[in-house]
C-alpha cells in the first residue's frame, strides 16, 4: 500500500478527531466551562457518552444517528462537520507534501491554525465573541513550533516566495540566520517571523480601530445618532489577526485582511439586496467567519492574490 495513502488516511482521521473536539470547544469555551470536565453527555437526557460512542463519524453511523440513552436523534451536522475538518486536514497534508521545499513539520502549525480558525469562526458567528483562550494559546503554539521546528516556517523554507507569502520577512529571516550557530540563527529567524506577523497584525487593525473610533465618534456627535456603534471592530478581531500572523506570517496579514474585507462586503451587499437586515448590516456582521474563508484557502492553495494574478497575467510572473 502506498505510504502516502496511509499518511493521507491518518490526516483525515486526525482532522475528524479535531472536528469532534471543536464541537466541545465551540460549546464550552464561550460559557467559561472546562474543556475536560465534566465528560461529554447527551444535551437532551444527560447520558454520559462512552468512549466507543464518541468515535468521529463511525459512532453516529453505528448508533443510527440516535442517542443510546434516550434514543433522541443526534444532528447530522456533527458527522458532516467532522468529515469536513478531516477533508481540510487531508487537503493541507497534500499541499505540504506536494511542495518539495516545505518541511513536513509545516503541517503541524497549519493544522493547529485551521482548527483554531474554524472554532473562532463558529463562536464569533454564534456568540459574537472571540475567546482569548483560543487566540492566546494559538500565538503560544506558533512560538513553540517555531523554536522546536524552525524549518516548518515557510518563510524559513522558502524565503521571498510569493505564493507562501514570505516576502516581507525575507530580509529579517536571512539576516538573523547569520547570527551564532546555524541552529541558533534558524530558531531566531523563525521566532522573528512569528513576532513580525503578530506585530503587523496589531499595527494594521490597531490603526483601523483607532481611526474608525475617531470617525464614528465624530459622526455620532454631528448627527446625534446613538445607533451608530462606538467601535468599528472589537479587540478580539485584532487578536484573531495576530494569531493568523503568528502562524502564517506578516504577508498573510495584509492579504487575508483584504480577502476577509472582500468576503464581508459581498455578504453584506447580498443581505442588503435580500433585505434580510435593513438596519445595522455592517456593524452586526462578525469578522472571524469572513477572515476564515481566505485564511483556509491560503493553507490549502496558497496566496490567493498571487494565484489570481498568475492566472490573469501568467506572462508577468
Amino acid at each position: 500500500m502506498d505510504i502516502r495513502f496511509l499518511f493521507g488516511f491518518f490526516a483525515f482521521w486526525m482532522g475528524a478527531i479535531v472536528g469532534s473536539f471543536l464541537n466541545v470547544v465551540v460549546w464550552r469555551v464561550p460559557r467559561g466551562m472546562s474543556l475536560l470536565r465534566p465528560p461529554s453527555t447527551c444535551p437532551k437526557c444527560g447520558h454520559r457518552i462512552r468512549p466507543w460512542e464518541n468515535v468521529p463519524i463511525l459512532s453516529w453511523l453505528f448508533l443510527g444517528g440516535k442517542c443510546s440513552g434516550c434514543h433522541q436523534p443526534i444532528s447530522w451536522k456533527y458527522p458532516i462537520g467532522e468529515a469536513a475538518v478531516g477533508m481540510l486536514y487531508w487537503a493541507i497534508y497534500l499541499r505540504v507534501v506536494q511542495d518539495d521545499m516545505l518541511a513536513l513539520s509545516t503541517i503541524l502549525g497549519w493544522w493547529w491554525f485551521a482548527g483554531a480558525m474554524l472554532s473562532l469562526a463558529r463562536i464569533d458567528y454564534e456568540k459574537g465573541v472571540i475567546p482569548n483562550l483560543v487566540t492566546y494559546s494559538g500565538v503560544i503554539a506558533a512560538l513553540l513550533l517555531a523554536v522546536i521546528f524552525p524549518n516548518g516556517r515557510p518563510a524559513i523554507a522558502k524565503p521571498g516566495d510569493l505564493n507562501l507569502g514570505s516576502v516581507l520577512s525575507r530580509p529579517v529571516v536571512i539576516r538573523l540566520q547569520e547570527i551564532g550557530s546555524p541552529e541558533v540563527g534558524l530558531r531566531l529567524a523563525a521566532v522573528a517571523d512569528v513576532l513580525l506577523g503578530v506585530a503587523l497584525a496589531g499595527i494594521l487593525l490597531g490603526s483601523a480601530y483607532w481611526l474608525g473610533c475617531k470617525m464614528l465618534n465624530a459622526w455620532r456627535k454631528r448627527h446625534q445618532d446613538s445607533a451608530v456603534p462606538a467601535e468599528p471592530l472589537g479587540w478580539g478581531d485584532i487578536k484573531l489577526l495576530a494569531m493568523t500572523g503568528a502562524f502564517l506570517g506578516a504577508d498573510a496579514c495584509v492579504y487575508l485582511l483584504a480577502g476577509g474585507a472582500l468576503v464581508g462586503f459581498v455578504v453584506g451587499v447580498v443581505l442588503l439586496a435580500r433585505r434580510k437586515k435593513a438596519n445595522g448590516v455592517w456593524s452586526s456582521m462578525p469578522f472571524a467567519p469572513f477572515l476564515a474563508v481566505p485564511a483556509l484557502l491560503w493553507v490549502v492553495y496558497g496566496n490567493w492574490f498571487y494565484l489570481i494574478f498568475r492566472w490573469l497575467a501568467p506572462s508577468q510572473i
